[in-house]
């Protein structure tokens, strides 16, 4: 059996053993992947977007009501142990527990995570899972890590986790993965998009810490969005334009931007080739971006590609009117929709298209 054949049969065979969650127009969901907490030091990749990514939870997703998904690569522990994770980050597992207790979280297994099964003291007492299914009106959106769409990767993780615990630590080498490879994170996510338009579902992975939404790169969605503010200028009142034309000339200068860094085509064009956009594959990013944090929410039956920054960090996007950022209180953080669309009209495209 070939590569992709036995990729494939592995995630038919990871499909049924995930649980289902069903849930609705009123479910609130926010999905996390790739946190890849450390021990606090400056080899640990999580801390320069821990106080974001604290901040968000506590201020704003606990206190509007949100379930969570930790969809895989939670913990470094190719790199640390989980006794030295586990003290260093309390604040951050009380959290994890306020909302366990308060709504339901579902935690999933990574490739940088996967000795967290075999641990007899985990740090949590919520369940642990390969993937998980959240039912949408019979219509599942399937999450898993996504290092499951590669062969090599599960078969060489341990010697991945060997190589950075013993030769990039002791170097402070930043940690190096699929994420920095374009063609791998291309190989992973053409795999899902395959299996997920044959098998008519939608999937949310993690992994090569790449946002994707309905299937679609950056410069993809950049350029859908550009073509919509087109459409709505037609017909507009007088003194109505300038708005839309601002937002137009922001977009087209990031999407400029992105072309004049000459990027491989793969991070450019039409990543999956396929003769309609099937909007099958969603990625949540990370949380260690150097931009900041992005995830997925659900909710009021509706899914968003959001971003979390620091001013400081992120001053552009308080520029642009397109992006319309929300202030969290009184801090430095932001929160910004980046794209947005109907579970109901994602569903349906789906059907018809695949």
């Amino acid at each position: 059996m070939n590569e992709a054949k036995l990729v494939y049969k592995n995630l038919d065979e990871l499909f049924e053993r995930a649980p289902s969650f069903p849930i609705n127009k009123k479910s609130k969901f926010v999905i996390f992947s790739d946190l890849h907490m450390g021990d606090g030091s400056s080899k640990d990749d999580f801390l320069p977007n821990s106080n974001l990514f604290i901040q968000s939870v506590r201020d704003y997703y606990i206190p509007k009501g949100f379930s969570m998904v930790l969809n895989g690569d939670i913990e470094e522990l190719q790199r640390f142990s989980l006794k030295k994770i586990a003290k260093q980050w309390a604040e951050v597992y009380e959290l994890f527990d306020e909302v366990n207790k308060n709504n339901l979280l579902i935690k999933t297994v990574g490739n940088h995570d996967l000795t967290l099964v075999n641990e007899p003291e985990q740090p949590f007492q919520y369940e642990l899972y390969e993937s998980a299914k959240l039912m949408y009106k019979d219509n599942p959106i399937f999450i898993f890590h996504g290092h499951q769409a590669s062969k090599k990767y599960q078969k060489s993780n341990r010697l991945i986790g060997f190589t950075l615990k013993y030769i990039a630590n002791p170097l402070r080498i930043k940690n190096f993965s699929v994420a920095h490879d374009s063609r791998k994170q291309y190989k992973i996510e053409r795999r899902v998009y395959n299996y997920s338009v044959f098998n008519k579902i939608a999937s949310v992975i993690g992994h090569t810490h790449r946002p994707l939404f309905e299937s679609l790169s950056k410069a993809e969605r950049l350029k859908y969005k550009i073509e919509q503010l087109c459409r709505e200028l037609v017909g507009l009142k007088e003194g109505e334009e300038p708005l839309i034309l601002k937002s137009i000339k922001a977009y087209k200068k990031e999407l400029k931007a992105i072309y004049s860094k000459k990027l491989p085509i793969l991070e450019i064009g039409n990543l999956y080739h396929s003769i309609f956009h099937i909007p099958v594959l969603f990625n949540s990013g990370t949380v260690i971006g150097k931009r900041g944090i992005t995830c997925l929410e659900i909710e009021n039956g509706s899914i968003s590609l959001i971003h979390w920054f620091d001013q400081k960090t992120t001053e552009k996007y308080l520029r642009q009117t397109g992006y319309n950022p929300e202030q969290l209180g009184d801090t430095d953080f932001y929160r910004m929709v980046i794209n947005k669309e109907d579970l109901d009209y994602i569903f349906t495209r789906i059907k018809v298209l695949s």
